[in-house]
Order: C-alpha cells, then structure tokens, then sequence
C-alpha cells in the first residue's frame, strides 16, 4: 500500500490549513461509518414518529391562561437570576 503523503491527502482530503499539516495522519482519517443494526433501528425509529401524531393542537392567542403568565415569569425571572449570577 502506498504511504506517500500525495496519497494520503488525496485519501482524506487535502490539508491547506497549516494547523491540518502538522497534524498525523491517522488524526485525518474518515469518520466510522454506523453498522447495518443502528441504521435498521434509527429508519424505523423515523417510521413509528411518522406514523404517531407528535404535533400538539395549535395555540388560540386569545386564551392565554393566568398559569401561561405565570409559567413564562417564573421561567424569564429564573433565567434573568442565572445570567445575572454568572456575570457578577
């Protein structure tokens, strides 16, 4: 088998970045592709979500509950004492 580095770039793509050259080879390699089993499991896995009804109902804007305010102040207020914590 040929080792020359013209094979190798021509193998896993050329590296133009200087970052990519100094790299090894074996850093350059494809990616594993996944095993017949995981395909079979993940196409039908898609298949019984296409068949269920995942999608709730649409949302009527003029019923806003009092508990979707609350619900969306205490999630807003959490998320303002988060971002306010990690700054300080």
């Amino acid at each position: 088998m040929n080792k020359s580095p013209a094979s190798i770039a021509a193998r896993y793509g050329t590296t133009r970045h200087s970052f990519r050259r100094s790299l090894p080879t074996h850093v350059l390699r494809e990616l594993p592709r996944q095993e017949p089993e995981v395909v079979a499991a993940m196409r039908r896995a898609e298949e019984r979500l296409r068949e269920l009804e995942v999608r709730s109902e649409p949302v009527n804007l003029k019923r806003i509950t009092m508990q979707d305010l609350r619900d969306f102040l205490i999630a807003y207020c959490a998320c303002f004492m988060a971002v306010m914590a990690f700054i300080a």
